[in-house]
């Protein structure tokens, strides 16, 4: 996967263009394993392996959908058989893509997963 550069604003475009615009539908595709996982998907994990942030409080799937792979929400770090890995964009290797955000700050991210085929 290659790094590509993004406002936010594009990358919201481009989700729901591929996507909808349910956020919980919106998919990402691990750089390291391949494993794509959803918004949804990272609440049903964070329902069954809650997390707090730094400040204490619930992680919620928009804190980690596009920054981590699945696996670290699975609980990969604690030793459990997971779908995938322990990948961060945010970790040694950053991305591969970066969001510029409106108030000109970057975060790295995962790349947006394929758009799922149509069916006629």
């Amino acid at each position: 996967m290659s790094y590509r550069k993004l406002t936010q604003a594009e990358l919201v475009a481009e989700a729901r263009e591929r996507f909808g615009d349910d956020p919980l539908k919106w998919a990402f595709q691990c750089p390291s394993c391949k494993d794509i996982a959803t918004g949804q998907d990272f609440r049903d994990a964070l329902a069954e392996q809650p997390r707090t942030n730094r400040n204490g409080e619930p992680v919620v799937a928009s804190d980690v959908l596009g920054q981590e792979c699945i696996g670290r929400t699975l609980g990969v770090l604690e030793g459990r058989e997971t779908r995938s890995c322990d990948w961060a964009a945010y970790g040694l290797f950053p991305g591969p893509w970066e969001i510029v955000l409106p108030d000109g700050r970057s975060v790295h991210g995962f790349p947006l997963a394929p758009a799922p085929e149509r069916v006629p």
